[in-house]
């Protein structure tokens, strides 16, 4: 059952639901609003980061939001910058004091029996340090993505096309390479053994991929809990094209980092592989934000004229192709072998005729 942060017994709730929102917006009131109303055997609490964000990004113009979120009686968090998914996460983190956290987007909201499911899940396996929940769409039918392989492992591009979930789920609690960070429970101590997801990864691609790998390096299992479902509109922070940019951007670092690991560790599995984890350990979240949103600004910058001249030059060389065509026809059209197939050519185009 939800407990508010006034209550007595807040600090002593089984669980802490870490919410990271982009500002005060209605779609953050609608998740408080399903998690303060959630049915769980499990004591929970709710901290909010609320990531500032400037220009039209905050919904809050006339100040009946933040009313609306002091009304739930959460913990709020308000970090100075935007430190993204993972640094908000890193924010929320100094305030839970449970040993166990669930990892909430303000795009979600969670459906019945979810976080009974996940501390369930937790109570039966030890081993396993993040577990994962299953997105369901309006309908009930499951939607990507939840968890899959690390295949092939030094291509993160290509590793949400082997989650195997929209054929079917697993039976029961199931271990994968990498499960989804929307809705995860975490162990406290699996994460402090870690230090999180890497704060670097701004804001928001591969926290997930980043996090299991660095779990599954140290022994920890990951797994996908079927029976925990929740919605998730996705996608409602950045536009398409800065999108594709921070999808190459950030898979290329995974690449780099954790190509190695994954095709050191067993599929499914944990190991202690050596690994680099001194980043993720020693990184201050504010540091880390400022200078990969600094970096951002000026790179995509760059990368989007790349793009249009790479399409400009495309555009060129269509037209230079499609002057080449015409080129040839017209050649073919004023040559002696166009001018004596003519009347075969009309006789084609009358059709068959019939005669008495």
């Amino acid at each position: 059952m939800y407990v508010p942060e006034a209550h007595p017994d807040a600090a002593a709730a089984r669980v802490t639901l870490v919410v990271v929102a982009l500002g005060r917006t209605a779609r953050l009131v609608d998740c408080l609003a399903s998690l303060v109303a959630h049915e769980s055997r499990a004591a929970f609490r709710i901290v909010c980061v609320i990531n500032p964000v400037s220009g039209d990004g905050d919904d809050d113009d006339d100040g009946m939001l933040t009313a609306s979120i002091a009304a739930v009686d959460v913990l709020v968090v308000e970090p100075v910058m935007n430190l993204g998914w993972g640094g908000g996460l890193h924010a929320g983190r100094r305030a839970v004091g449970s040993d166990l956290f669930a990892w909430v987007q303000d795009d979600m909201v969670v459906l019945p029996g979810w976080l009974d499911a996940l501390v369930e899940a937790a109570d039966a396996h030890p081993g396993v340090g993040a577990f994962g929940s299953t997105r369901l769409d309006g309908a009930g039918a499951v939607g990507l993505y939840n968890a899959g392989w690390c295949e092939p492992p030094d291509s993160a591009a290509e590793w949400n096309a082997s989650d195997p979930t929209e054929h079917g789920l697993p039976a029961e609690v199931t271990a994968f390479d990498w499960v989804t960070s929307k809705g995860l429970l975490c162990r406290t101590v699996a994460w402090d053994a870690v230090g999180g997801p890497d704060p670097s990864l701004f804001p928001l691609t591969h926290v997930d991929k980043d996090f299991c790998l660095h779990l599954r390096a140290h022994g920890w299992l990951v797994a996908l809990v079927p029976s925990a479902h929740l919605r998730h509109a996705g996608n409602q922070s950045a536009p398409g094209l800065l999108r594709e940019y921070l999808s190459e951007r950030l898979t290329a670092r995974i690449d780099a980092r954790w190509g190695g690991v994954a095709a050191a560790l067993p599929r499914a599995g944990a190991a202690e592989v050596d690994h680099d984890c001194t980043r993720a350990r020693a990184a201050d979240v504010q540091q880390w934000s400022a200078r990969e949103a600094a970096d951002i600004v000026v790179d995509f910058g760059r990368w989007a004229q790349r793009r249009r001249r790479a399409a400009e030059l495309e555009l060129v060389d269509a037209h230079a192709a499609l002057a080449a065509a015409r080129g040839e026809t017209d050649a073919l059209r004023a040559s002696r072998s166009w001018r004596l197939t003519a009347p075969l050519r009309r006789l084609r185009r009358r059709g068959p005729t019939t005669s008495d």
